[in-house]
């Protein structure tokens, strides 16, 4: 399978279930279908809205071509705070530029302790994003599960 980007071919890393394909030239990441849904429920914030039910979005952007298929995919937005621009394949899944990752995981707070907390090590440890600091307080608002 080869990066949309530039067509380097990606490598598998592997780590706690979840499996990603990256690109070791520009270190975007490509997630099959499900695959992103399974990091947030690893992180305890499940998704709202299902990977595949994502609206496009307006952009000026050349679509990417799908690692699976070809095909052109579409471009969706997804976050709360700071809205990331993600190519998608309805049918395969969600790519990644270099750091648009670090951008939703920053959005979510893990539980100290938790698997959350263990998952986002993983994400520093393989990709260089600094894993966040979990406050000390509950409340309603944390449980949001909302990306």
């Amino acid at each position: 399978m080869d990066c949309p980007v530039c067509r380097e071919p990606l490598i598998v890393a592997e780590r706690g279930g979840i499996e990603l394909d990256v690109c070791p030239w520009c270190h975007g990441l490509w997630f099959d279908a499900g695959e992103f849904a399974l990091l947030s429920e690893k992180l305890g914030r499940p998704l709202r809205v299902p990977e595949g039910s994502l609206e496009r979005a307006a952009t000026s952007e050349k679509p990417r071509r799908c690692p699976r298929c070809d095909r052109a995919m579409d471009k969706v937005a997804l976050g709360t705070s700071l809205r990331v621009l993600l190519d998608r394949c309805a049918g395969h899944g969600l790519w990644f530029d270099h750091g648009e990752l670090g951008v939703l995981v920053r959005q979510l707070t893990p539980v100290p302790g938790s698997p959350a907390q263990a998952v986002l090590a993983f994400m520093g440890e393989t990709f260089g994003a600094p894993v966040p600091e979990a406050p000390a307080t509950t409340g309603p608002d944390r449980d949001s599960g909302e990306v």
